[in-house]
């Protein structure tokens, strides 16, 4: 199986499957797996065989649990809820696409699109706190699984936060890595860096 060396965590980072309402802002609205979403289960499944899963790991929000049961359920490995990888709240944006944003909020969509800040969104939460809220749950997750290879779903924003912060990227240029339902990325962690294996595969 396609493992990390005994120093290190391999940290498999799944996006979830599609949900309903995929294409518009969701955030932390808790939404179940649209009807393409379930359907993409089993592919998910066959691309994870590679992989060695000693534990998985997931936000609470319902996408990313059925996407992560699905995964358990052929591993007869349980899941650990994990409510800091959520997905960032977008407050009053939740629910629209983007057009309907850039109608209703010219001004922060302009300032969001520019990338030299991420505007705290009415209702919703800041940048800053999301990272940290993030980047604190995957420690502790590297920390209690040093030698072992983990499976993370979560949320494209909790996602990127992980692979900008292994790549050393600034906060701008998170929203240029794309991340597809199902998308799969893999960074090892050793105690003395940080190797990035694969993005959105």
């Amino acid at each position: 199986m396609n493992r990390a060396s005994d120093q290190a965590c391999r940290v498999v980072l799944v996006r979830h499957a599609a949900a309903e309402g995929q294409g518009r802002f969701l955030g932390q609205r808790d939404v179940p797996l649209s009807t393409a979403g379930r359907k993409q289960l089993p592919v998910l499944v066959r691309k994870l065989r590679p992989y060695a899963v000693d534990a998985i790991y997931c936000s609470d929000l319902t996408r990313a649990r059925a996407t992560a049961m699905a995964l358990a359920r052929r591993r007869a490995v349980s899941v650990a809820l994990r409510p800091r990888l959520r997905e960032m709240g977008f407050g009053r944006w939740e629910g629209l696409s983007w057009d309907d944003v850039a109608e209703q909020f010219p001004r922060l969509a302009r300032q969001w699109l520019a990338g030299r800040s991420r505007p705290r969104v009415p209702g919703g939460e800041s940048f800053a706190p999301f990272r940290a809220r993030v980047t604190r749950e995957l420690k502790r997750i590297v920390a209690a699984n040093h030698g072992r290879s983990v499976v993370v779903v979560a949320h494209a924003g909790a996602i990127r936060v992980a692979i900008g912060a292994a790549l050393g990227l600034d906060d701008r240029h998170l929203f240029r890595i794309a991340q597809s339902p199902c998308g799969l990325n893999v960074i090892d962690y050793f105690k003395s860096g940080v190797i990035v294996r694969c993005i959105n595969a």
